[in-house]
């Protein structure tokens, strides 16, 4: 519910210390801190030309500060919150100001069971169920070409750069050739995927559910982090969860995504699924494959092998609804 007296600058915040090595994967600095009233509060200040994702999705400002100030934040469906309750911009710097949810965060490596999962997805169908359409989003086409090799050659940092190219490349020797053309050309261009998707019905979507975005609170689940939120199909976050959401879970994809359609009964869109699965992938399968190659423990080392072996194995489809 919307904070009777939202902190709008510094002078709300008491006791403001940087987190020392805690700061954003992207360049985003993080802070804690007290307000006034006593609440304890996470604050992130970012900067466009200093935040590498904001720039690879095309954000000048905070996606989230907008979400914030146009109230959707505020408006979320029972059952889901945001812990974010004020902002402003200073200069060419947004600051994102949010209740501190501490170790309720459930974290990356969360071991997720059935109830959980249940639980995750009916909040998320709520979110997805809810009509809200904001003004400010990110755009389909830059979240799926996030990591793109061309943007991140332009628009990321060095490391990154090596990183994504070095992944699309040992995806190329490990994948089928013909599905390791066709995602990798989506990967430079995935505007025939993007208008694919486009084509089917869509909802508000969170864009980066992962186990460090979201928190439990009683019941209802908390999402942080909404400077991936797009208008897309819902199964857009569902595929974007499964890449390293059920990492330390003895759920598997398949086990997931049959609750998924349990959920959402008549409503669920198998095409929707199969083109999300496949944007996904061209999100982040260059990570999955590096994956495969990188991780030192043998026994993590096959892990990660059978679940790039799913993603490869489930790609065909959603290529042959793009011919």
């Amino acid at each position: 519910m919307p904070t009777p007296y939202p902190p709008t600058s510094l002078e709300h915040i008491r006791e403001l210390r940087r987190f020392t090595g805690h700061d954003g994967l992207s360049g985003a600095e993080l802070y804690r801190g007290v307000l006034i009233d006593g609440t304890p509060v996470v604050a992130k200040r970012s900067v466009a030309d200093g935040d590498v994702f904001q720039r690879l999705l095309g954000h000048r400002n905070s996606l989230e500060l907008a979400l914030w100030r146009e109230g959707v934040l505020d408006r979320l469906p029972d059952g889901v919150s945001s812990p974010t309750i004020g902002g402003w911009t200073e200069h060419d710097a947004s600051w994102i100001v949010m209740r501190d949810l501490g170790d309720t965060i459930v974290g990356p490596d969360h071991p997720f069971d059935d109830a959980e999962v249940d639980r995750l997805l009916d909040r998320l169908d709520r979110l997805h169920s809810s009509g809200l359409r904001p003004a400010a989003t990110t755009s389909l086409a830059a979240a799926i070409a996030m990591f793109s090799p061309p943007r991140v050659a332009e628009l990321g940092t060095v490391d990154l750069a090596t990183a994504v190219e070095g992944g699309w490349a040992v995806f190329r020797d490990l994948a089928p050739a013909g599905v390791a053309d066709s995602v990798v050309a989506l990967a430079r261009d995935p505007a025939p995927l993007v208008a694919a998707l486009e084509a089917r019905p869509i909802g508000f979507c969170h864009g980066d559910i992962a186990g460090v975005n979201l928190a439990w609170q009683g019941d209802g689940l908390a999402l942080l982090d909404w400077g991936q939120a797009v208008l897309a199909p819902p199964a857009f976050d569902i595929a974007r969860f499964l890449p390293s959401g059920l990492r330390s879970s003895i759920l598997t994809n398949d086990d997931l995504l049959d609750r998924y359609r349990a959920v959402t009964g008549t409503r669920f869109d198998e095409f929707a699924l199969e083109l999300s699965l496949l944007a996904a992938f061209v999100w982040y399968g260059w990570q999955k494959a590096l994956d495969v190659v990188e991780v030192r423990d043998p026994a993590r080392r096959r892990v990660e092998a059978d679940a790039f072996a799913w993603w490869v194995d489930r790609l065909p489809r959603a290529i042959s609804l793009l011919t």
